[in-house]
């Protein structure tokens, strides 16, 4: 039994991480930019439009509708990646289809627990990049799950077992496309910190830089709101 390549999971999320703009606090993973040709439905209109029985989609492990899964159109070189339309938390249907996408990304052709433990350290790469959380952490002094989830938009679970992990990592990966990731992303991540020293509120504030830097095309300067 072959063991998870965490290395593999997070050089593939990094790659396809860089080609994003991330500029915004959150990924949507629907709206991402993909060199694989990939669909996205609910699993409940899937089922309705190619009459295929909802059973189908139910997990074995405790007879409820998966969260999602992923089917693969070989004639037409489409994946089509299903997601649970009674997930109406938003955190929680992102984070559904950043793991769908590392099984597509991963090249998994098999829904073990290898596979699956590949897909979620992908989907936690894509999210919160670990060089981005180490350099983050070291010119901030420290980053709590709390901060994780202001920056990065992922849930208080996420980014407990986020930070879990990369305290029992050895080191960092560091690829050249990782530091560009955190040059991308270091203006906004010390707006945040900026916002928290003054009282502000930081997803209210980066909103409106984000208007000033798009119509105004104006730098990120919380002063200048006042």
């Amino acid at each position: 039994m072959r063991k998870p390549d965490f290395a593999r999971c997070t050089k593939e999320a990094t790659k396809l991480l860089h080609k994003q703009d991330i500029s915004n606090r959150i990924l949507n993973i629907r709206n991402l930019n993909y060199d694989k040709n990939i669909l996205f439905d609910s699993i409940q209109n899937y089922s309705d439009l190619t009459n295929t029985p909802l059973s189908r989609f139910v997990s074995s492990e405790n007879q409820a509708l998966r969260d999602g899964c992923t089917i693969y159109d070989n004639k037409a070189n489409y994946y089509i990646v299903l997601y649970n339309d009674d997930i109406r938390h938003s955190k929680h249907r992102n984070w559904t289809l950043a793991h769908e996408i590392g099984h597509i990304y991963l090249g998994h052709t098999y829904d073990g627990d290898i596979e699956e433990i590949e897909a979620h350290f992908f989907a936690s790469q894509l999210f919160m990049p670990d060089y981005t959380l180490y350099m983050t952490a070291s010119q901030h002094r420290r980053i709590t799950a709390e901060d994780i989830v202001e920056i990065f938009g992922v849930s208080i679970s996420a980014a407990e077992k986020r930070i879990k992990t990369m305290n029992r990592m050895y080191g960092v990966s560091v690829y050249e496309k990782s530091h560009e990731i955190w040059l991308a992303q270091k203006e906004r991540i010390d707006i945040y910190y900026e916002c928290k020293r003054k009282g502000l509120e930081y997803r209210n504030v980066l909103e409106l830089l984000l208007c000033q830097k798009k119509y105004i095309n104006q730098p990120f300067c919380i002063d200048s709101l006042r």
